[in-house]
């Protein structure tokens, strides 16, 4: 049985563990929104999964199964409100793409059909500090894509689902979920990137230059 230090050894060499809390969601803008925002607020996100189909068939004697093809589950994010309403707007905007409300005519699935990027993140790359040097200060303000260890892609993604939004006297924050559907999804790993040891090591850097100077 793997002792505690096998263990420890093992998660330093492979930079840590993954936290579920640590993501980041890439929303297309439709060009009239910020989508920086729509990733503060989302709550919860699912990276997706893979079914490989299959189906009998009799080789000589033997039963076996044969894989045919594949299933994809539809993705679901579930975003905090405020009181603009911008986060539903945005996306009752891009169901009317999909679906024009007022004549009800569905588009080209090339009209309204984007990526989406979901990506987890390594908690403590970013840099946020100030340098100070005598009387001035230097803010710096570092956050590259080498925060990230793994991304999804979700591609030709499109909204289906918008859920309702119960209001109520308990006095929860208001919320909407949202499920997409799309037509496959790509993912590529980042860990080992050198650009990563860098923007680390500017960090390390930058705060030991900080505590001998103050």
């Amino acid at each position: 049985m793997p002792s505690i230090n096998e263990l420890k050894a093992l998660a330093t060499r492979k930079g840590g563990f993954a936290q579920s809390s640590q993501y980041l969601v890439k929303l297309p803008s439709l060009g009239f929104y910020d989508t920086r925002d729509l990733n503060l607020l989302c709550k919860n996100i699912t990276l997706p999964g893979r079914q490989i189909l299959t189906s009998d068939r009799k080789i000589g004697v033997k039963d076996t199964k044969v894989a045919y093809g594949f299933a994809l589950d539809a993705i679901s994010m579930t975003f905090q409100v405020l009181n603009d309403y911008g986060v539903k707007t945005y996306f009752e905007v891009w169901q009317d793409r999909v679906l024009n409300k007022s004549t009800f005519t569905p588009n080209y699935k090339s009209e309204y059909a984007q990526d989406i990027q979901i990506c987890q993140l390594k908690k403590g790359f970013a840099i946020d500090t100030d340098l100070q040097l005598g009387p001035f200060s230097l803010d710096i303000d570092i956050f590259k894509s080498s925060n990230v260890v793994y991304e999804c892609t979700l591609i030709n993604a499109f909204p289906t689902t918008m859920t309702e939004i119960q209001l109520t006297n308990d006095g929860p924050l208001v919320e909407l979920t949202m499920s997409f559907e799309y037509d496959n999804w790509k993912s590529a790993r980042f860990y080992n990137n050198p650009n990563t040891a860098l923007v680390r090591g500017l960090g390390t850097i930058i705060n030991r230059v900080n505590n001998i100077i103050n």
